[in-house]
């Protein structure tokens, strides 16, 4: 059964790897069309999808589903859809509702030999797929060719590699076609010793005998064209590939990309990338999660898809919450206040379990966190603190007051305040003083600068050291700017040096390199900030800015769906702040997970191996 999987996870794998792919020119595959084509394929239309998946059974006579409604659609593609969408960086052009169609088909012979797959050469098998998509608006076409060069960066295939025949893109269409070999594939494999080893640790065997003296093809094909997306996936291994053609002439497409020969430069490509590939499928498929949703149903309700961090904390969770069996009810309020309120209220009536809440107002919203009370549902609260209210249970965050040691330390080791004598000249650019976490950060930070102060090793020229002082509205980076050009030309314009400007933000701190591109001309001094903003990434690794501290949201969102998963288990739910955070009514049991720093010595490792950016994110 492991080798089962493993196989059509490298068939899957491999066809991926083509993921963009089509014929020259583009076809434009209609939702129409594709249905005629599984028609004279003769194709059984499989209408239980949602009831029950398609078995090997229903594949091996073949099947076609079409989905052309809103509910269907999401319920047919559930996370898959947005996950790509986001791989793509499309989420933010396109989301389900611009999508007016999907339909797939699916046919192979030989596939219940999967179920006792040893080596492929044990395989005799011939298979195609094919996947139609219809986007209400044909303009989203120069999106999706976009996309492509995005999705074969993240793949480590360069386009430039790509010859014609396999690659084109234009403003209104495009496609890449790709085709690998399976002794190629094996032979990439075997020569790396790396691969090899992982592997090994997939399959339990070496590539060579795991592949043995088998002859395989795989070949990936889509076109854009317009708002029409059509893919077209095939396989044939020690077998005639006639299911494939068979799709390739009842769909009309005239280009073959199984009859493409092999690109030396594309399995180079491949040879780079594979080891790290492998690694990932090993690491996926050792992964295991336990199931203990029951259908039970969560509420998270967050303030905006207008900031990426939130999109990512979303899907984050409802990822977590769907592997364990639950049902997610996720919403985003478009930062209105009346809207949050109300979507909590739906929640509530709906019958959820458990509330996860990252307010926008939070005595406006505390209305709704009374009814939860009433009914006996749990509240999280999710990186913001609820003011004044009885009716918050748990809180997890991170450790802000560590945020602001962490900055300060990190000026403390720059300017190496231990043993230099100064005195230094310091500025502060704090947050809002209506929100409580940037008074902690604040107060981490000053509580390990004070002993510098009151030996006058450090100094605040400005004299703005109190948190008010230097606090900054809606923490926005045009006010923060204003603030940093006035401090400049009132105390720094007779050439005096600025040192160390603590940043509790990135937005603040992006506000304060800005003014002193524009007014400050002395020696350009230590800049903290937190969050890893792209820009402020971009600014560290051009020298504007010195570092910022990295809350990495996966852990936060993680972390959230445990506890809530505790709670509705029975579990004792583990916390590690309880005397860390009193909202003025309760000390709330917490859980505040520890952040890191990225500079320019470090950021790849912390925000690219990571994959919580893409290299060429930040270039």
């Amino acid at each position: 059964m492991k080798n089962t999987k493993i196989a059509a996870s490298l068939l899957a794998v491999t066809m991926l790897l083509g993921l963009f792919a089509g014929c020259s020119k583009t076809s434009n595959i209609s939702a129409d069309r594709f249905v005629k084509a599984c028609e004279k394929l003769d194709l059984k239309e499989y209408e239980d999808y949602l009831e029950k998946a398609p078995e090997l059974s229903d594949a091996e006579d073949g099947y076609y589903m079409v989905a052309d409604d809103k509910d269907t659609i999401e319920e047919l593609t559930g996370d898959s859809l947005e996950a790509f969408l986001r791989l793509m960086d499309l989420n933010d052009d396109i989301d389900a509702d611009d999508i007016t169609s999907i339909a797939a088909a699916v046919k192979g012979k030989g596939l219940e030999e999967l179920k006792d797959f040893t080596s492929f050469d044990d395989l005799k098998t011939d298979g195609a797929a094919a996947i139609q998509i219809t986007l209400k608006n044909a303009d989203f076409a120069e999106e999706i060719i976009d996309g492509v060069d995005d999705l074969l960066g993240i793949g480590g295939i360069r386009s430039k590699h790509l010859s014609n025949k396999e690659y084109y893109s234009s403003k209104k269409e495009g496609y890449i076609r790709l085709h690998v070999d399976l002794k190629s594939l094996a032979k990439v494999i075997s020569e790396d010793d790396t691969a090899e080893n992982e592997f090994r640790t997939m399959v339990g065997i070496d590539a060579d005998d795991y592949f043995g003296s088998a002859k395989g093809d795989f070949a990936a094909s889509i076109d854009v064209k317009g708002g029409n997306i059509f893919i077209l996936l095939g396989c044939a291994v020690n077998s005639k590939a006639t299911v494939y053609e068979d799709f390739l002439e009842a769909f009309g497409i005239l280009n073959d990309p199984m009859k493409l020969p092999d690109n030396k430069a594309f399995y180079d490509d491949l040879a780079d990338i594979l080891p790290s590939l492998l690694k990932y499928i090993v690491k996926a498929g050792n992964a295991k999660v336990e199931r203990t949703g029951n259908g039970q149903t969560v509420g998270i309700s967050l303030p905006t898809k207008d900031l990426m961090r939130w999109v990512q904390d979303g899907e984050n969770m409802r990822k977590d919450f769907k592997d364990k069996g639950y049902i997610v009810d996720l919403q985003y309020a478009s930062n209105d206040v009346a809207t949050q309120i109300s979507q909590i209220e739906n929640m509530i009536n709906s019958g959820c379990k458990v509330l996860i809440v990252a307010p926008i107002d939070f005595p406006a919203v505390n209305q709704a966190l009374e009814k939860a009370h009433q009914k006996g549902i749990p509240v999280i609260a999710y990186d913001r603190l609820f003011y004044d209210s009885e009716y918050v249970d748990y809180y997890v965050s991170f450790d802000d007051y560590q945020i602001g040691v962490m900055q300060a330390e990190y000026i403390i080791n720059k300017l190496d305040l231990e043993n230099a004598k100064g005195p230094f000249n310091i500025e502060f650019t704090t947050g809002d003083t209506s929100d409580l976490h940037a008074v902690y950060f604040y107060n981490g930070a000053m509580d390990v600068l004070r002993p510098y102060y009151n030996s006058g090793v450090i100094r605040f020229v400005s004299g703005q050291k109190d948190f008010s002082a230097a606090a900054t509205e809606a923490w926005s980076t045009e006010k923060a700017q204003a603030r940093a050009e006035d401090i400049i030309t009132r105390f720094y314009s007779d050439g005096t040096n600025i040192d160390a400007w603590l940043c509790s933000n990135d937005s603040t701190a992006l506000g304060v390199t800005n003014a002193l591109a524009a007014t400050y001309t002395g020696k350009y001094p230590v800049i903290t900030g937190q969050d890893c903003n792209i820009a402020n990434v971009k600014n560290i690794i051009n020298g504007k800015q010195s570092m910022s501290v990295f809350r990495d949201t996966r852990i936060l969102a993680s972390q959230a769906v445990k506890m809530a998963d505790q709670i509705l288990t029975g579990q004792k739910v583990e916390t590690n702040g309880t005397m860390t955070f009193n909202n003025g009514k309760l000390t709330i049991p917490s859980y505040l997970c520890l952040p890191v720093f990225a500079d320019a010595n470090n950021y790849k490792e912390i925000l690219i191996k990571s994959g919580y950016y893409r290299e060429d994110q930040l270039s």
